[in-house]
């Protein structure tokens, strides 16, 4: 009997200690390099993400990263509401948002991991393939409205804005650091996702998308090929004689292609968990290398670059 009891009480114990545990909430405590995370992410960086997570979870079995690809704006919002500790988007916290984390009693960290551009691609048709920092200031502020006011001799007629999600990274960049603050014109439209922007330029000759490059980066990816072949990518060029450059990792290096933005992962889990982890392995040696392997640019490792060729 006494070694029945025994037993039953070691099997007891066995079952605390591998019962995971948990925070006021009720959510699962992580570690560094285990249990279950979810990380909300900008939709536009979702083939980078993905790869990601594929390879930190093959390297760390204990691990569960569960990703939710959502606009920016919902993204901080619900890390505003405490409902996710962990987002990957376009920009860090501003002071009214960090404030919130401050009454707290810290300041979630925001960690660069790579340098993204945002692409404006054309229907595959359209030879109007360069244009000017300044054109496209005016076509986000609304002042240039038709093709021809680009090309005179373009038949193209009203020109159509094309975006992934009212709420996304790249409708606020487009906004505050392009056109100035400007308002968008009424010819700007949101989709869903930065696919649906693809696919709508590839039916559409007067329309213009603005997407995530990292869309169209990764030039080994078969699903990028096809992008590719869908669309067209215009060059920009700094001024009006100038030569034009593509979002293309070569230029983001050197400066040429002028609409260029920073990755952050911001983790708010204010201790030594998953979060941390999963901003550790993107931001050292395996997560840069997947940036560079991307046609992104690493945020934290040098990168050196031996010849820039034209695409």
């Amino acid at each position: 009997m006494r070694k029945i009891l025994f037993g039953a009480v070691a099997i007891m114990l066995m079952l605390v200690a591998c019962e995971p545990k948990r925070d006021k909430k009720g959510r699962e405590i992580d570690g560094p390099t285990t249990g279950k995370l979810t990380v909300m992410v900008d939709e536009g960086y979702k083939p980078i993400v993905e790869t990601s997570i594929d390879v930190f979870d093959s390297i760390y079995r204990l691990a569960k990263i569960d990703p939710l690809y959502v606009s920016e704006g919902e993204a901080i919002n619900t890390l505003l509401k405490d409902s996710v500790q962990v987002i990957i988007i376009t920009r860090k916290l501003n002071e009214t948002e960090l404030s919130y984390f401050k009454k707290r009693g810290f300041v979630p960290p925001s960690t660069p991991i790579a340098h993204d551009a945002v692409a404006f691609i054309i229907h595959p048709e359209n030879r109007d393939t360069v244009f000017t920092v300044a054109q496209i200031r005016d076509l986000l502020s609304g002042k240039i409205k038709k093709w021809a006011e680009l090309n005179p001799k373009s038949k193209l007629g009203n020109i159509q804005l094309v975006f992934d999600n009212a709420l996304s990274g790249t409708v606020r960049y487009a906004q505050d650091s392009i056109a100035q603050g400007a308002p968008l014109p009424s010819t700007a439209y949101a989709l869903k996702t930065n696919e649906e922007v693809i696919q709508y330029v590839h039916k559409n000759k007067h329309a213009i998308g603005i997407i995530a490059a990292n869309w169209i980066s990764d030039t080994d990816d078969k699903g990028v090929q096809k992008f590719r072949q869908d669309i067209r990518i215009a060059d920009i060029a700094k001024e009006a004689g100038k030569e034009g450059y593509g979002p293309y990792q070569a230029y983001l290096i050197t400066g040429d292609y002028p609409f260029k933005r920073t990755v952050y992962i911001i983790n708010a889990q204010g201790r030594k968990g998953l979060g941390l982890g999963f901003a550790s392995f993107l931001a050292g040696d395996s997560g840069q290398r997947i940036v560079l392997k991307a046609g992104l640019v690493p945020a934290q490792a040098p990168t050196r670059l031996i010849k820039a060729t034209r695409k």
